[in-house]
């Protein structure tokens, strides 16, 4: 049965996909994210934001199954982009699960199987007969883990029953890998403890999914997730299952950001350290400060975020390090639910915003007013304020929003030539995207594959959302390429998880152990069992 909604959008992270018109879903799925507290670490998992949707929509007798079958074409005629939010057509097949926010097929939801002990993944990887690939919270943009939809032997694996706390040593936390990183850290302040690196903007991809794409926060004094991890257990192509450790005959550096072309992760010890209070100072600053003191401010830093905004040539800098004693304690004595305000508000940002609410308005064909996450994000940076509390009360904030996200690392000596670049573009392309550019530096990541292997990088992060009807403005996806192409040319690689074009990047040239991966991934798959179409681009 064809879904009865035009512009309709797809959940198909629920136990039956779920057809609703587009702007009602996504006004459910935004209230839900906001006041299920999905944007405070360990306030809510990716299986509450999937019971809470679906006992909201069944309601709307909204239960039937739609016939999106395959990635939605943009409206604007983009071939190489597709979208399930975009209108019904009529090749749509049923039963596909699709990425979070309903953009990238993954397969059908008969491919899905989840296995509940070590043996019985160990099991299901030694019969198989086709491709075998592991979905966790479905965040990743590109294609890594998607099977052939017409193959009836192909099989993904969700590590939904591999969650939760294992076991605890002094300075070590052991999770199944199926545990999102919400829930640990929840778990992990109970016990008064924090994770060993910065977090990332989004807390409820899993900790197995987070290591394996390269996620990362901020800071040079750290790195990615990857590096924090201490031993993994994982079941190899061959169904062995196996413990990797920083002294096995397994190189852990290699396992631990492979996209799951290596292993499937079943239990991940990271380390941890004493919770702390940290204060975040926000400043607004010009484009020439900025370019001046960024290498400076993370030298000084704990935890450096930069959004700088072309159109205005106006940055919002967050300077973020432990609290003093008596901010500490005036944090610690509040009910330390949401960090406490320590300054008055600044509008300095205000003009800013505004400019960009309506350049957002217009693009997505939603009132600057509305109340959708992309424009609750952009207001975020107005009315500034210094804040005491959490580490993931204040860097664990990301609200989920339909987008085409890049992010690409360039060596942080590479900063102000890139920057540079990046800039004149801007002068010559105004308005081409929706949301500032984002800085995040980080130290040497101990991941073969990292950006970050060789050395401190700098990661820049930029997007364009997704509209109403599902399409993205017309030289959306040209823009996203122009960026690339640019940051390419100062040595630039790719955040795994998001979007990049493979065939802009000279991977094996600026990763020193691409080639030794390449190799061990031949020996421990043959038959590229776990290799993906799309990352045969890259890895064959």
């Amino acid at each position: 049965m064809a879904c009865p909604e035009r512009n309709a959008v797809v959940f198909p992270q629920l136990c039956h996909l779920i057809c609703v018109p587009a702007s009602r879903a996504r006004n459910r799925l935004y209230s839900c994210s906001s006041s299920q507290g999905l944007d405070v670490s360990g306030a809510n998992s990716f299986e509450k934001l999937q019971r809470t949707l679906s006992m909201e929509l069944a309601t709307e007798s909204c239960t039937k199954e739609c016939d999106h079958a395959q990635d939605r074409t943009v409206p604007n005629g983009d071939s190489e982009e597709n979208f399930a939010l975009a209108a019904n057509d009529a090749d749509s097949r049923k039963e596909i699960l699709y990425n979070w926010s309903g953009i990238k097929c993954i397969g059908r939801r008969s491919q899905i199987l989840h296995p509940k002990t070590d043996v019985e993944v160990s099991n299901l990887i030694k019969r198989a007969k086709s491709k075998v690939h592991i979905v966790g919270s479905a965040l990743s943009y590109e294609k890594i883990m998607t099977v052939p939809l017409d193959d009836a032997e192909a099989r993904l694996l969700s590590l939904d029953q591999f969650t939760g706390l294992i076991s605890v040593t002094e300075t070590t936390v052991t999770f199944g890998g199926g545990t999102p990183i919400n829930d640990l850290v929840s778990t992990l302040s109970k016990m008064d403890r924090m994770l060993g690196c910065s977090l990332g903007v989004i807390g409820i991809q899993t900790i197995a999914g987070a290591i394996s794409t390269g996620t990362h926060g901020q800071g040079l004094f750290q790195s990615d997730f990857a590096s924090m991890v201490q031993r993994l257990k994982v079941v190899l192509p061959d169904g062995t299952i196996s413990t990797v450790t920083p002294s096995s005959e397994l190189p852990l550096g290699a396992i631990i950001t492979s996209m799951g072309t290596l292993a499937v992760i079943l239990e991940v010890e990271v380390l941890t350290e004493p919770r702390r209070v940290f204060h975040c100072k926000k400043l607004a600053i010009p484009y020439e400060d900025f370019l001046e003191s960024y290498d400076e401010w993370n030298r000084q830093f704990e935890h450096v975020k930069v959004w700088w905004f072309p159109e205005t040539d106006l940055c919002q800098v967050w300077l973020v390090e432990e609290a003093s004693a008596e901010l500490s304690k005036e944090f610690l004595s509040s009910d330390r639910t949401v960090p406490v305000k320590v300054s008055g508000e600044s509008d300095e940002m205000n003009h800013t915003v505004d400019k960009y609410l309506q350049a957002m308005s217009d693009d997505t064909k939603a009132a600057t007013t509305s109340d959708q996450p992309q424009f609750r994000t952009v207001r975020r940076f107005a009315d500034a304020a210094d804040l005491v509390g959490y580490h993931e009360q204040i860097l664990c904030k990301g609200i989920p929003v339909p987008q085409i996200n890049c992010e690409i690392a360039i060596p942080l000596n590479r900063f102000q030539e890139a920057t540079k670049a990046l800039h004149e573009w801007a002068a010559v392309q105004p308005g081409r995207i929706h949301y500032p550019f984002i800085y995040r530096a980080t130290g040497k990541s101990a991941a073969w594959l990292s950006p970050a292997a060789s050395g401190p990088v700098v990661w820049i992060g930029f997007l364009v959302y997704v509209a109403e009807d599902g399409s993205v403005r017309s030289d959306g996806m040209e823009t996203m390429k122009q960026l690339q192409i640019i940051l390419e040319k100062f040595n630039g690689l790719p955040h795994w998880g998001k979007h990049y074009h493979p065939d802009v990047f000279h991977f094996g040239e600026h990763i020193e152990k691409f080639s030794e991966f390449l190799q061990l991934r031949r020996r421990l798959d043959p038959s590229n069992k776990f290799l993906s179409n799309y990352l045969e681009k890259i890895f064959i």
